[in-house]
């Protein structure tokens, strides 16, 4: 007997997607909850993925908890800021391996704009 093939939680998972830049611009940056001047944009939220553009205000922070079901990975668009300590800047790439922290702090007087793409885990 053959096992099942996998199925994929977005429907649309042969289909290419794209967001012109007018449409992205179009869609709405929200507050994140408890992060006063922190600012995001989902551009693909599932059960399994979560792309989202961030924006950091100048002196803005996160706290980075630990996520226990979620890597991260982070492009930085602009600016500058540290991400656990560490300096990035525009162009740099991090990866957050699930349950560490990561706090977000010394935003730089542009601010600090990221891709932020979390891929979860099944939890057992």
């Amino acid at each position: 007997m053959r096992p099942k093939p996998r199925q994929l939680t977005h429907p649309d998972h042969r289909t290419v997607r794209l967001l012109e830049p007018g449409t992205i611009d179009s869609m709405p940056w929200r507050p994140v909850a408890g992060s006063p001047g922190v600012w995001e944009k989902a551009l693909c939220d599932n059960v399994e993925l979560v792309y989202a553009l961030i924006r950091y205000e100048p002196g803005a922070r996160t706290p980075g908890h630990p996520h226990q079901i979620a890597d991260h990975h982070i492009w930085a668009v602009a600016g500058r800021a540290t991400i656990a300590g560490r300096p990035v800047v525009a162009g740099s790439y991090v990866h957050v391996p699930v349950a560490v922290e990561h706090p977000v702090e010394d935003v730089g007087p542009d601010g600090f704009t990221m891709l932020q793409l979390h891929h979860r885990y099944p939890r057992c």
